[in-house]
């Protein structure tokens, strides 16, 4: 303990800068490799008395917690700082710095910490492995007495030498009483010290400094423990420095007795085995016989997977993954973010290993297909239909095509909350600290604009991290903002209703046939409650969209025309009513006001302040649209037509009546339809552009031609 020493923090950070935050070289280094963010399936928790958030807390059962994943506000359904934020709330124990005897500064706690507890994070200069060894050499030449270098990857470091944070007084110990692990965190990995067990107040912090190699120069060890290795680091590392880190080794299935005893059977061989710059037991790894995954394993595998760049390790932990048959671990896995993981995989060795490609393609196929949601959201159709058109394997081919194709006949679920009362206290709601609130008030709260038509309220889907609307009374959900009220009634005999968990089902079509148990009729009523559902979908569906279009009509026609298309509008739902009357329904259907009255409530200047965050919001997006065509036509037409395709997009959302102010983040579905708008200006543009070229080129060169008959 440590208690009585002297507290020298003020003076060890007078001697290095203090960063709030990792800086970074570059955009790209120190990845997650992640293209989405990733989404837990807790709800928002509140407490009543500390007015916290408790979701995604120790015992939430967090899938993103777990598997070392930290949730990002607005894109999960735990709701607003959660207690999955630990790295962004910077939410550090209380610690301390003191001089050690014969290791420079150490790191002590001022507070006991529990085990499990997340220390500090580990802060400093993000630099690629070229700027990690010609940094090691100036260092060196400057007589730095110590290095502070972290692994975040194989291919960068966390420099913490010159700028960076308390987290680089931590000593190294061969019994240490605190771990490194690496979290993913929005776009990058970051990495934090959390405590391997129960830290007392005055203890000093540790970790094994052997996690991660420090070059070709040993050091010595002053950690005083019963098993110090005596040097860390070195050209040749020591057996024990090779082992696995504890939560590869936990995701493997072996324990540090297991690894030990087969380094002591084959240390005559280990020259053979490796080369000296290897961190792991490679041999150890690759000679593994791993086994099924169990429910326990799951978590330690899939947090291993994300977090490993190591080939071998990351084989053999696919490898349990393709033995396990069982659906419901297999389910587990999907849960676990299965897809995201592997379509990061495949990508990362796509060109090195077509045997691991080829296992991860069957473990693909063998998973329980249910709905697109969770295939959709990882982006991983998109990786195998690249694999599908680039390989020249043939088994790799013939494995997209079939996983494609199956992925082909899904459909995106989305499900209707059980009730008013329980949607509002687990998706928007703080338990025990609000007041209830009508659907109407949480849409428009949600959506930041204008009130959704009656009777549709809005909800979030987890797994695509997209709004979608759904109607109660009538059991529809759909994806597009619907444009206008739909009729409303008493259910009837066919009519859908929602089960004990939230899922869309129907009602009356449960009768059983000749000769057949209730059992053996599921599969018929699925079926029936199936195309019944699909059939609803579709009709409105279609009523749908020819509203869209005579909406699109009146805002594009002139002010002579709008009479008669709104006229034409009114009809087409007159007929929807009578429909509905039809199938014994009672409408509610208003007919629509001439939309032009409505222009007059805004005024000339909240005209100029919605078109500003317009312009605000589609200037964040569209450049990165269009960049990938910079290499063709430029920087200065690439801005150039960034401008045009904002000014396009502004005008299209100034021609609603009334326009509406953008969300403060644009859902999936909004920024696709951007994409798509933006792909097809920028081809017209090509187009022009080539021609524009060719034109050039072919008169430069009868100038060129001109000019050599001249010179004849």
């Amino acid at each position: 303990m440590f208690l009585e020493d002297e507290d020298k923090t003020a003076e060890a950070t007078s001697k290095f800068e203090v960063l709030d935050s990792c800086t970074y070289s570059s955009k790209t280094i120190g990845s997650s490799g992640q293209q989405e963010y990733m989404t837990c399936d807790c709800t928002e928790e509140w407490d009543s008395t500390t007015q916290r958030n408790m979701a995604c807390s120790d015992e939430s059962n967090c899938i993103n917690r777990v598997t070392s994943v930290e949730c990002i506000n607005g894109h999960c359904g735990c709701g607003s700082d959660c207690q999955n934020q630990r790295f962004q709330n910077k939410q550090f124990a209380s610690v301390s710095v003191f001089q050690t005897e014969l290791k420079g500064y150490g790191l002590r706690a001022d507070k006991i910490i529990p085990e499990s507890s997340f220390i500090y994070e580990y802060i400093g200069e993000v630099i690629d492995e070229t700027s990690f060894r010609k940094r090691m050499i100036d260092y060196d030449q400057k007589n730095f007495k110590h290095f502070y270098f972290m692994m975040l990857k194989n291919d960068s470091f966390i420099d913490a030498t010159v700028k960076g944070s308390l987290a680089r007084f931590c000593n190294h110990s061969c019994n240490p009483n605190a771990y490194v692990d690496k979290w993913v965190v929005g776009e990058k990995l970051r990495m934090g010290i959390f405590s391997k067990r129960a830290i007392q107040k005055g203890e000093e912090i540790t970790f094994d400094y052997n996690v991660d190699r420090y070059g070709a120069q040993s050091q010595p060890c002053y950690c005083g423990e019963p098993n110090c290795i005596k040097f860390m680091g070195g050209k040749t590392q020591t057996d024990a420095a090779l082992l696995l880190p504890d939560g590869i080794s936990e995701a493997l299935g072996v324990t540090a007795k297991q690894e030990k005893q087969w380094l002591k059977e084959n240390k005559h061989l280990r020259s053979k085995q490796q080369g000296d710059d290897a961190i792991i037991n490679e041999q150890f790894v690759r000679t593994l016989e791993v086994e099924p995954l169990t429910e326990i394993d799951v978590s330690k595998v899939m947090g291993a997977l994300m977090k490993s760049q190591d080939l071998q390790i990351i084989k053999r932990l696919v490898e349990r993954i393709f033995k396990t048959s069982d659906d419901s671990i297999n389910s587990l896995i999907i849960r676990f973010h299965g897809y995201k993981t592997l379509s990061t995989i495949i990508k990362q060795f796509k060109d090195d290993d077509d045997a691991l490609v080829e296992d991860i393609l069957t473990i693909l196929g063998k998973w329980p297909k249910f709905t697109r949601n969770k295939i959709s959201s990882s982006q991983i159709e998109n990786v195998i239909k690249d694999i599908e058109s680039n390989t020249s394997n043939t088994t790799i081919k013939s494995l997209s095509s079939e996983l494609l194709e199956a992925w082909g006949n899904l459909q995106m679920a989305y499900r209707i909350p059980k009730t008013k009362a329980e949607n509002q206290a687990s998706l928007y709601g703080r338990k025990g600290s609000r007041s209830p609130r009508s659907p109407r008030q949480i849409s428009v709260e949600l959506e930041g604009e204008d009130k959704l038509p009656d009777g549709w309220e809005v909800a979030f889907d987890k797994d695509s991290n997209s709004k979608y609307y759904f109607h109660r009374d009538l059991n529809i959900s759909t994806w597009d903002r619907p444009a206008s009220s739909v009729p409303i009634g008493p259910k009837s005999s066919t009519a859908e209703s929602t089960n004990g968990s939230g899922s869309v089902t129907s009602a009356g079509t449960g009768s059983k046939k000749s000769g057949e148990g209730f059992r053996g009729d599921q599969e018929y009523t699925r079926r029936e409650e199936e195309r019944l559902r699909l059939e609803k979908e579709q009709m409105f569906s279609k009523l749908q969209d020819r509203e869209r279009e005579l909406q699109e009509m009146i805002l594009q026609s002139g002010e002579e025309q709008r009479k008669k298309q709104i006229e034409e509008r009114n009809k087409v739902q007159e007929k929807i009513r009578l429909q509905k009357e039809k199938m014994g329904l009672r409408a509610k259907t208003k007919s629509i006001s001439n939309p032009s009255s409505k222009s007059a409530t805004i005024s000339t200047k909240s005209r100029q302040e919605i078109e500003a965050k317009w312009t605000h919001v589609l200037a964040k997006h569209v450049p990165n649209f269009i960049k990938k065509y910079e290499a063709e036509i430029a920087r200065d037409n690439i801005k150039g037509c960034a401008r045009d395709l904002v000014k396009t997009l502004v005008s299209k959302e100034m021609r609603k009546e009334p326009p509406v102010s953008p969300p403060k983040e644009l859902d999936n579905h909004k920024l696709k339809k951007i994409k798509d708008y933006s792909k097809v200006f920028m081809e017209k543009f090509l187009v022009k552009y080539r021609l524009k070229q060719g034109n050039n080129k072919r008169s430069a060169e009868d100038d060129k031609t001109d000019v050599k008959k001249v010179k004849q």
